[in-house]
């Protein structure tokens, strides 16, 4: 027996609009992203008071501030893999973005798709476990080799998985290009 008519198109509505529930949640990673301004920021702001000694010609100290500059290139790609998150996912999920924002926006906005918006989560998540490995590589203090394997498997799980992701995309839109 089928459900009267007017019963499926209302639950089609009700499950229509649970997609607003996204807002709370990009909310939060909004703050998030807040966050790690704030601790870039932070970051920045020692760097540049502590500028006079960072001038020496010492090794220890070009270590140390290679290191700072490597975590603040890994706290930019976090962030950005928030906006691309955040952007996307409303892109594809709540709503598209108001017409005059779709055009002047990022140009990724305007042909994001869910498979599109894992792979360049995927490519974040690699620049991210890249950062971690170089880190490790400049590292003063002496890093297990543990620690290698795990960093460097991490990474390599998420090349393949993007690679994967990404091939599968191209394989699914092979003949919007003939």
């Amino acid at each position: 027996m089928s459900q009267p008519p007017e019963t499926k198109p209302k639950l089609d509505d009700w499950l229509y609009q649970i997609r607003w529930l996204l807002y709370p949640i990009n909310i939060g990673l909004t703050l998030a992203l807040l966050v790690f301004l704030a601790r870039f920021l932070f970051k920045v702001a020692l760097l540049v008071l502590d500028l006079p000694n960072l001038l020496e010609a010492d090794k220890a100290i070009d270590q140390a501030l290679l290191i700072t500059i490597v975590t603040l290139l890994d706290q930019a790609m976090i962030c950005s893999l928030l906006i691309v998150t955040i952007m996307g996912g409303h892109q594809i999920y709540v709503r598209r973005f108001q017409e005059h924002l779709h055009n002047e926006g990022p140009f990724w906005l305007r042909k994001v798709d869910t498979i599109v918006l894992k792979v360049k989560m995927g490519l974040a998540f690699t620049g991210v476990s890249s950062v971690m490995i170089l880190k490790d590589l400049v590292s003063v203090d002496v890093v297990p080799t543990e620690i290698w394997v795990a960093h460097i498997s991490i990474h390599l799980v998420f090349m393949l998985t993007t690679l994967m992701t990404a091939v599968v995309w191209r394989l699914m839109h092979s003949k919007d290009k003939e």
